[in-house]
């Protein structure tokens, strides 16, 4: 005898009932996170105004226009949560990029920014908006100071991930190798220049002494 698997009507109802709210819980949850996830990532990538001014800022400092804006982004907030009034520095900084030039031309007429010039620029470098214990560290791999070796030599605590990696020859650099130049001999003594040997100081005598030396006497049993 074959048992009909179908549940009363009652009981399937009930079923479906509680089947579709949970499906439709589940599906609210996964699409309210997907949707908050997605937004948050536009807004964490958005770029204000005051971001767009500050990388222009960096760009012309650092005289690198590569600067990933992502990291200049979050390089200016941690400036601005550190040093109060930051954005108005952002602006003033602003005026004498504006004028174009290379970073040591900036700094020449940066007159009292000079400071605030140099500290953006340690900021890019180091990753780090202080130079302090417990300062907001904003990029360790990215900071600038490790790009130019980053080629040949690991960032520190980071390494390439194969073994042996160090006994291999480092990367060309395209850099051409120029041969020392040969040692100049000293010109000779204009004529009628008479080359003097400075004064040396004399040898100092041997001192002879106005005794003997001292030699003990053999000891003798009593």
């Amino acid at each position: 005898m074959i048992k009909s698997s179908t549940p009363p009507s009652g009981m399937s109802q009930s079923v479906l009932g509680r089947r579709s709210l949970l499906i439709g819980t589940i599906m609210g949850s996964v699409t309210a996170a997907i949707g908050s996830s997605v937004l948050g990532k536009a807004g964490a990538l958005a770029a204000t105004p005051l971001d767009e001014t500050f990388l222009n800022i960096s760009r012309a400092v650092t005289g690198r226009p590569d600067l990933d804006p992502v990291l200049s982004s979050r390089l200016c907030a941690a400036m601005q949560a550190t040093f109060p009034g930051y954005a108005t520095t952002i602006q003033a900084l602003a005026s004498v990029t504006t004028r174009g030039g290379q970073p040591h031309e900036i700094l020449d007429r940066a007159g009292d920014l000079k400071k605030a010039f140099l500290a953006l620029n340690a900021a890019w470098y180091t990753g780090s908006v202080e130079d302090k214990m417990g300062a907001p560290m904003v990029a360790y791999y990215d900071a600038l100071m490790y790009q130019p070796t980053k080629d040949g030599l690991p960032v520190p605590t980071y390494c390439y991930g194969r073994p042996g990696w160090w006994t291999e020859a480092p990367p060309a650099l395209g850099i051409p190798i120029h041969a020392p130049l040969p040692a100049t001999p000293a010109p000779p003594a204009p004529p009628g220049v008479e080359s003097k040997i400075p004064p040396q100081s004399p040898p100092l005598k041997t001192i002879t002494p106005s005794s003997p030396p001292y030699v003990p006497k053999p000891r003798q049993e009593h």
